[in-house]
């Protein structure tokens, strides 16, 4: 099966994709998986089967912070809007600790490996962990009930790992032309009618909005900021 042949079967505009793919980056097809790859022959793609992301949700879910910020006490069923999705690693998490994930991801080229990856693991388990979506978060917020709306904003990162770092950089040349729109996104959630938001920010950033979050949890580069609504 070619790209254009594997992207069509997964209902993706092969135009749209292609189009949206940085001149440096080339988009590939190998053995059932798509890549992205950089000159340096760096490539990355999503798996919720193998590797970090399956090996991290295996474990005590219920003990990471995201879960913590997200969770509601004696609530089950909790639906929350991944509205900045990425590569999936959140979402996923946020499913295998029984929340109801949608999720949404405006980039082409990231939609379109989520949704690779997606396919595989629905193809290997017949479950489907998220909905995903490549609209605005906006849209569906008009559309669709939920109880949390959960961001993650790129910004730059301090990776130890070698290999971790070049994922990354290779996420960010992807993301290259993308701003900084984190204030607006936490704006916008502010005003959905949700019972919480949650943004992930740099442990030492400072607050985005003019008054302090509900409650805070802290890691050791990173923090959740909850923002209790009603």
């Amino acid at each position: 099966m070619t790209l254009e042949q594997h992207l069509d079967q997964l209902g993706l505009s092969v135009d749209l994709v292609l189009n949206n793919l940085p001149d440096e980056l080339t988009l590939s097809f190998e053995d059932g998986v798509l890549f992205v790859c950089d000159q340096n022959k760096q490539k990355v793609h999503v798996d919720f089967l193998h590797g970090k992301t399956a090996f991290r949700a295996s474990r005590h879910v219920s003990g990471e912070h995201l879960i913590k910020a997200c969770r509601f006490k004696n609530q089950s069923n909790i639906k929350v809007l991944d509205a900045t999705c990425g590569m999936g690693r959140d979402s996923f998490l946020l499913y295998q600790s029984g929340f109801q994930v949608t999720a949404t991801e405006q980039n082409s080229v990231i939609h379109a490996l989520l949704t690779d990856g997606l396919h595989r693991y629905h193809a290997e388990t017949q479950i489907m962990p998220f909905h995903l979506f490549h609209v605005k978060a906006e849209n569906l917020i008009s559309e669709q009930s939920f109880d949390v709306i959960y961001l993650d904003p790129m910004f730059p990162e301090k990776i130890k790992s070698a290999k971790a770092k070049k994922d990354m950089q290779l996420f960010q040349a992807i993301h290259q032309n993308s701003e900084d729109n984190a204030e607006e996104l936490l704006e916008n959630a502010m005003k959905a009618s949700v019972k919480r938001v949650v943004i992930k920010r740099p442990i030492k950033a400072k607050l985005l909005l003019s008054f302090k979050p509900t409650f805070q949890i802290m890691g050791k580069t990173c923090r959740f900021d909850a923002y209790q609504l009603n």
